[in-house]
């Protein structure tokens, strides 16, 4: 089932606030290929073609404007700010890793989202989508873990997210802490992988920051994918860790900046 959802454009915000992260979750659980979910948000502008960069992964690629078969299905491109496309699906250990010595997918299984994500619109820009997995630091680590997203459950439904959050009460640092991303042109678009071990496990900033404390419910049944996008991409500088990552202040999303899939059932053995 292809559900398009359009959102109005970005709105400019100066983020601030540090943020802390939370112990990475460990589980195993037996899951069978999910279904393809796309949303739409921001902004009204016909692509120009551009093709899909890799944002940390294997993930689809895609041509902005063109049809994409992500695997269970086929989403067609259409008008609209930003345009985002995900598949879930189970995902053992990735070739070569090395069990507890690995991070993430390289050393459990669990739930795997390939996306792509398609700049639709008019004006660069910016996908917060390298999340460090202890973020609060002044700088982007240079073995960030690209496939690393906050696992959180919301309104009944398991969020696997790339985004930033509001700082607690009363939380100042002397350095504004900052998440990775990617830069995306108008008509091109961008690929990469979130990672979530199953059963699905609370991983977000610590208390630092303003985030969901609740545990995620071992039997929850939906899904969905987000990914914090705004249009401050001329606020962003290069990173050390390469490959097209840029760092920018983290902040929480504010107006449409969260681009949410449409919530779908998770897919199980």
């Amino acid at each position: 089932m292809v559900v398009f959802i359009v959102m109005k454009p970005l709105t400019h915000h100066v983020l601030r606030g540090p943020l802390h992260p939370a112990r990475r979750p460990r589980g195993l659980l037996a899951l069978a290929v999910g279904a393809v979910l796309v949303t739409s948000a921001c902004g009204q502008a016909t692509p120009s073609p551009g093709a899909a960069t890799p944002a940390g992964g294997d993930g689809p690629s895609a041509t902005a404007g063109s049809t994409v078969d992500a695997g269970a299905g086929a989403e067609t491109a259409t008008p609209g700010g930003v345009r985002l496309e995900a598949t879930m699906a189970p995902g053992g250990p990735e070739v070569g890793a090395t069990g507890a010595t690995g991070a993430g997918i390289a050393a459990s299984p669990g739930l795997v989202v390939d996306y792509t994500l398609t700049n639709t619109g008019t004006k660069p820009v910016l996908a917060y989508d390298v999340v460090p997995a202890d973020l609060g630091s002044a700088t982007l680590a240079p073995d960030v873990d690209a496939k690393h997203a906050w696992v959180y459950e919301e309104s009944g439904v398991l969020r696997l997210s790339k985004q930033g959050f509001a700082p607690g009460p009363n939380v100042r640092f002397a350095a504004a802490p900052v998440m990775g991303g990617h830069t995306v042109a108008p008509g091109a678009s961008i690929t990469g992988k979130a990672y979530a071990v199953s059963p699905p496990t609370l991983d977000v900033p610590g208390d630092s920051f303003e985030a969901p404390r609740t545990p995620v419910d071992p039997a929850v049944k939906q899904w969905q994918f987000c990914v914090q996008v705004s249009d401050r991409a001329g606020q962003s500088r290069p990173s050390a860790v390469g490959g097209g990552v840029v760092e920018a202040a983290s902040t929480a999303p504010q107006g449409d900046e969260l681009v949410c899939t449409p919530p779908s059932t998770i897919p199980v053995a």
